[in-house]
C-alpha cells in the first residue's frame, strides 16, 4: 500500500478557519439542536460542553481539504450519530448533497428533525439501516468520523459505488489500521496537530482512502 503522511499548513488551518467563522451563526444553530437531542438521547458524550462540540463541528470541516471533497457533489456520512461530520459540512457547502446513515433509528430520527430544523432537507436525509444493505444511485464519497476502523468500513463497502473514503481519526491509529488492507490502496494523511494548532487536536487526523482500479 501506498501512503503519505504530512501535516497541515497554516494556509490550510487558514481557510477551515475562514469557512467556520462564515458560517458560525449556522454551525452554531447546529450545536444546539444537537446539544438539545444529546439531552434526550445518546448522540455524543453525555457530558460533552458546547465549546467542546464546537471543536468536534471544526473538526468535521477539515474533511473539506481534500481536492475529492472538492470536486464531488454526493457524499455518505456513515456511523453519524448525530450528524457529525455531514451535517457541518451541509451548512458550510450549499452545493452539496449527502446522505446521513446510522444503524440506530432513534438517532437518525434526531438528524432528520435537526435537517428540517436547519432547512437542508432538499438535499441532506438520513438513512437508518446498515451501511452493508443500503444501495445509493450513484459514485459517492464516503465520509466517517470516529466511527470505524478503516479495514472494517473497506470490508463493508467494498461492494458498493464510491470513490474515495475520508476518515477523521487519530492518524497512528490509521497506518495500523490500514496495514490489515490487501491489494492497491492509497492512504493520504494529513496530521491535525501541528504547534500552531489547538490542543484538541493533538493525535488526530483527516485521512483519504483511494482504491486501485482493480479494487
Amino acid at each position: 500500500m501506498e501512503h503519505s503522511v504530512r501535516y497541515i499548513t497554516k494556509e490550510e488551518q487558514g481557510r477551515v478557519e475562514s469557512l467556520y467563522d462564515k458560517n458560525k451563526e449556522e454551525l452554531g444553530a447546529y450545536v444546539e439542536r444537537l446539544l438539545w437531542w444529546n439531552s434526550k438521547i445518546n448522540l455524543v458524550s453525555r457530558d460533552v460542553s458546547r465549546e467542546t462540540l464546537g471543536k468536534h463541528v471544526k473538526h468535521s470541516l477539515y474533511v473539506s481539504l481534500f481536492r475529492c471533497y472538492q470536486t464531488s457533489s454526493f457524499f455518505i456520512d456513515t456511523g453519524s450519530g448525530g450528524g457529525l461530520p455531514g451535517l457541518p459540512l451541509s451548512l458550510c457547502f450549499k452545493d452539496k448533497r449527502f446522505e446521513v446513515n446510522d444503524i440506530v433509528s432513534k438517532k437518525v430520527f434526531a438528524v432528520n428533525d435537526m435537517v428540517l430544523g436547519l432547512g437542508l432537507s432538499d438535499r441532506v436525509k438520513g438513512r437508518q439501516g446498515d451501511v452493508r444493505e443500503m444501495g445509493w444511485g450513484e459514485e459517492a464519497i464516503i465520509i466517517t468520523k470516529h466511527a470505524f476502523k478503516i479495514d472494517q468500513l473497506y470490508s463493508m463497502v467494498k461492494e458498493k459505488k464510491w470513490n474515495k473514503i475520508i476518515f477523521l481519526k487519530g492518524y497512528e491509529e490509521a497506518i495500523e489500521e490500514a496495514k490489515n488492507l490487501n491489494g492497491s490502496f492509497r492512504l493520504s494523511i494529513i496530521k491535525l496537530d501541528d504547534k500552531f494548532m489547538d490542543p484538541f487536536f493533538e493525535g488526530k487526523g483527516v485521512v483519504e482512502l483511494s482504491r486501485g482500479e482493480n479494487e
